[in-house]
């Protein structure tokens, strides 16, 4: 496998916003030979939309669906990015190791993935934590913000100032250093920056608030370091201060990464150390995970189910947590005595990479999002409606409980439900008419033979494989 290269000469400079940063070479490898596909702002929040049904563009737009993606307002980015869904940090970077493009690093990136990581520890450990915040045990306190310069159909809406709000709430009902700790402000941090930082403050106290809106109507060729050695110095003090958090075994393996970019951005750069940033290798064996080492693992404490990673490697990118966090907020539209809810859900975090046309240096941007709420599940319904309308249609879900949207169906030719746990088939589903029914799960004889008579013949039964005959046949 190609070795990871983040190449060019030592130099300290201010780029074109006048922020200080530092570029460095690492190895002379041969420069890519393309750019890397982009895509336009607006289609990479409608793909990653769809991506939560199992929907592509190309797939609703031959189909002419008219898919409500309800997006209300998102941060100013570049029209053309690179995507890599909802991975474009981890993503990109693998693609500059491979490929031998250059990368940029900031404090404000660095940060986003270590306050990813610690929203994902306060989540999987709510109980752990209630003594931090001032709220009732098991009881979400919520926290309101009233404004009258918000519309849901203005592009013009001033989304931007009611996050810092929510923050100030938080910094009240919190232990005094937690805010302060989580929303650092560095010499490189744009709006958009920010933002996110505050919405994933939410992600993480979101076992604990409610957050409402009340709006009256009316293998790197080049690393490019971001940022002042003091803003990296405040990066690490910070990351020390999450240790009380029960968080040593988390930032104990942050520190001497920490460090060292401290150590880059006052001009002392050790190549070895960012030749290690990222290290991918594939086994000979057909069919054996990829593993990556490099210490930008241990960024990612969590897996995407809430189980700890070990912050050694990583195999394969599938189970990676998502770079994007996604938190409800109720918004209530107050004219007079007339009350509306408008249920909203906020996203932030790694959103593409923007792609240097000449050099083919990949900077991961952060950003944001609002849209509407689908709390009707339109998107599933209408995934699962493309998929029993073609032509050899068949539905395939793996679940923990059959999903409501399923029981809406007159019929369905054939529906695969691979159950997590035991099969569980309530006696409501027999109002559907199946045409094959494959189960897959834990399951008892005596639950078989419920199952197989719960629907006529003319349903061919497979359960793990086997084909159920009906009773007398």
């Amino acid at each position: 496998m190609t070795k990871l290269l983040l190449a060019m000469f030592f130099l300290i400079s201010l780029n074109s916003l006048g922020q200080q940063q530092v570029k460095f070479e690492v190895e002379k490898l041969a420069p890519p030979q393309q750019h890397l596909a982009t895509k336009s702002y607006e289609d990479i929040y409608r793909t990653l939309i769809l991506s939560d049904v199992k929907l592509n563009l190309s797939q609703i737009q031959k189909e002419k669906v008219d898919f409500p993606f309800n997006i209300v307002a998102k941060s100013e980015a570049p029209d053309s990015l690179v995507s890599f869904g909802y991975h474009s940090f981890f993503s990109g970077m693998y693609q500059a190791y491979a490929q031998h493009r250059p990368f940029v690093i900031s404090p404000d990136m660095i940060w986003l993935l270590i306050s990813q990581g610690f929203a994902r520890h306060l989540n999987a450990n709510p109980a752990d934590f209630g003594k931090h915040f001032s709220v009732l045990k098991d009881q979400k306190l919520p926290l309101t913000v009233t404004a009258d310069n918000l519309s849901l159909n203005s592009p013009a809406s001033e989304w931007e100032k009611i996050f810092p709000q929510f923050t100030k709430q938080i910094a009240t009902l919190s232990d005094k250093d937690f805010i302060r700790i989580l929303t650092p402000e560095f010499s490189t941090t744009t709006p958009a920056d920010k933002i996110a930082t505050e919405i994933t403050v939410m992600e993480a106290t979101k076992p604990f608030f409610e957050f409402i809106v009340i709006a009256i109507v009316c293998g790197i060729p080049e690393i490019t370091l971001k940022g002042t050695p003091q803003d990296w110095r405040e990066l690490y003090k910070n990351a020390k201060r999450l240790e009380k958090y029960n968080l040593k075994w988390w930032t104990g393996e942050l520190e001497p990464i920490l460090k060292k970019m401290v150590e880059t951005s006052e001009g002392n750069i050790d190549k070895d150390f960012w030749r290690n940033m990222f290290k991918y290798h594939s086994q000979e064996k057909y069919g054996s995970p990829k593993v990556i080492d490099g210490w930008i693992v241990k960024f990612f404490p969590y897996d995407k189910n809430g189980r700890r990673n070990n912050l050694e490697q990583l195999t394969g990118g599938d189970n990676l947590p998502d770079e994007i966090v996604k938190v409800d907020l109720c918004y209530i539209e107050a004219s007079g005595n007339d009350r509306r809810e408008i249920p909203l859900e906020l996203w932030a975090g790694f959103i593409g990479l923007k792609q240097d046309v000449n050099d083919f240096t990949l900077s991961p941007q952060i950003g944001w999002m609002i849209r509407k709420k689908d709390v009707n599940n339109v998107g599933i319904k209408q995934k699962f409606a493309l998929e029993n309308n073609a032509q050899f249609g068949s539905i395939a879900i793996r679940v923990n409980e059959i999903p409501e949207e399923v029981f809406d169906f007159k019929r369905i030719n054939n529906l695969e439900i691979a159950f997590i746990g035991d099969i569980i088939v309530p006696e409501r589903l027999k109002k559907v008419e199946l045409g094959i029914l494959k189960l897959s799960g834990k399951i008892s004889k005596p639950e078989i033979d419920r199952i197989r008579n719960m629907f006529p013949p003319s349903t061919q039964l497979i359960v793990n494989g086997e084909l159920i005959d009906y009773p007398n046949q």
